[in-house]
């Protein structure tokens, strides 16, 4: 480490040169919200173009990126993208509690089958959730430490993030599971006034 240090002491051997470094390292988070942004963009005109006629599609924020059935709204049981995870979770608009009664019947398990992985069951809002699991062909494949180095992913290899995000949302959007969506969304609705 104090070889790197001194390697990047001598790197800056101008104030202009400290400077920029600086600048930069102040845009960091400017520069992943812009990677994240396009990912988002890209995901979203494949969906409004060749997407399933049954599910929705809506931006959200500057990264997060919903799916929920058609006919239902957002308040509803959504899948849910944002750089740290990829989940289905029970909108606000849902009793959780009831959410959670209806997923341990083993009908509901293809849901949980969709995953790859599973991070997170029945957690706040999150029915099901796992973390940060894409694969370039990189150390971090599978398991990706923070969505820091996701980020840079998510704008330089974008087709491919959003082809294997699209190809997890697929895995959830069969009749099937669209079904149990609606399903869990017509039982689980809280009283509203």
């Amino acid at each position: 480490m104090n070889e790197l240090i001194i390697k990047m002491q001598e790197m800056f051997d101008t104030p202009e040169k400290w400077n920029s470094f600086q600048e930069l390292v102040n845009q960091n988070g400017n520069i992943q919200n812009r990677w994240w942004q396009s990912l988002q963009s890209a995901v979203y005109q494949i969906e409004c173009t060749m997407g399933n006629p049954n599910w929705e599609i809506k931006k959200w924020g500057g990264w997060d990126i919903k799916w929920y059935v058609k006919g239902e709204n957002e308040n509803s049981l959504v899948i849910h993208f944002t750089g740290d995870y990829f989940r289905i979770c029970a909108s606000g608009h849902l009793d959780f509690a009831k959410v959670n009664e209806l997923i341990v019947d083993q009908r509901f398990n293809p849901i949980k089958a969709c995953f790859d992985r599973i991070d997170v069951v029945s957690q706040n809002d999150t029915i099901v959730c796992e973390y940060r699991n894409f694969s370039f062909g990189s150390s971090y494949d599978g398991r990706f430490p923070n969505h820091q180095t996701l980020s840079w992913y998510a704008g330089n290899r974008t087709n491919d993030f959003a082809k294997q995000l699209i190809e997890k949302v697929r895995k959830i959007q069969t009749p099937e599971i669209t079904a149990l969506f609606r399903e869990i969304n017509e039982n689980c609705r809280k009283d509203m006034p």
